[in-house]
């Protein structure tokens, strides 16, 4: 049994974290967080070819860190379809190669998994870790052999089913487009978005994640979503974000009821498995209260 390393506790020995994609739009600001009370191990790709078992091996034992957080990834689905092998080999065999490192050296790995692998599944309500799935994308197919992978070579390993996030911009970060930013730039061009009404899913503000994932690595290996829950669909959700932002929804949110017309597309998530293994420490706002907070935080988008 591998040792638990209880990161989420103020350390007067300070802990060692090996974190892959620490330049990225999760890593970054997770390394921002977490820099001064850990001792942060952020290689670049050159430093550290997560997709070489040999490399990997060989950063592990030369640095000795006491925990991986594994954030690098290749996480556009549509570039996942369209260069699959890259994908495989990016989001599934640097996973495997971690865990046999993990595995081997005794090291507790918590690395991200994706909502994404619910993509497929119909039935309305939160999705659980528990049910069948049938990803209907690279992306997704791939997250799960990871998954799969990573606990038959270390058990003790967590995986998190993340869900899509937004930020604002700011210096130094990385950013991309995502829900507040698209949406806020509508409101400045004036060019009304379309959002689907047979659409579920969290969408996550990223100071959410960042908050919790000190608590992750006291959680018992397994798999665990994480992120906001979100019982509205994407449409209803976009309603309620133009009513944060105190501006007329009607000029600027379109109810899209063909996209997924042929079934719902339901990846919205229950959070009840790693709030109870955390004992209540692993918490997130739900979407709406999520966009709320984050409004209270920030202000100029555009």
């Amino acid at each position: 049994m591998q040792n638990s390393v209880s990161l989420s506790q103020t350390n007067k020995a300070m802990k060692k974290i090996l974190i892959t994609g620490a330049s990225g739009f999760v890593g970054g600001r997770i390394v921002e967080a977490m820099s001064g009370s850990y001792d942060l191990l952020t290689p670049s790709h050159c430093e550290l070819d997560v997709t070489s078992e040999k490399d990997v091996e060989r950063y592990i034992q030369s640095t000795q860190p006491d925990a991986i957080l594994h954030l690098a990834a290749i996480s556009n689905t549509g570039y996942c379809e369209e260069h699959p092998e890259e994908s495989y080999l990016v989001n599934v065999v640097s996973v495997e190669n971690l865990a046999k490192s993990a595995a081997g050296h005794d090291i507790k790995m918590v690395w991200f998994s994706s909502d994404q692998i619910y993509n497929g599944n119909i039935e309305l309500g939160p999705q659980t870790e528990d049910m069948a799935v049938s990803p209907e994308n690279h992306y997704g197919r791939h997250k799960l052999l990871a998954e799969q992978k990573a606990l038959a070579i270390c058990p003790d390993s967590v995986a998190l089913r993340a869900t899509w996030m937004y930020d604002a911009p700011r210096n130094g970060m990385k950013t991309h487009g995502n829900f507040v930013i698209n949406f806020q730039k509508a409101i400045a061009t004036g060019t009304p978005l379309r959002f689907a009404t047979r659409e579920y899913r969290g969408i996550t503000w990223v100071e959410e994640v960042v908050k919790n994932i000190p608590h992750t690595f006291d959680l018992p290996g397994g798999i665990y979503n994480f992120g906001a829950e979100n019982n509205l669909n994407t449409y209803e959700t976009a309603l309620a974000y133009a009513k944060i932002l105190r501006c007329d929804p009607g000029s600027i949110v379109i109810p899209d009821t063909e996209r997924f017309a042929e079934h719902i597309r339901n990846i919205s998530i229950s959070m009840k498995k790693a709030r109870n293994a955390s004992n209540g420490k692993i918490e997130f706002l739900n979407t709406i209260d999520g966009l709320s907070e984050f409004e209270c935080h920030t202000y100029n988008i555009i």
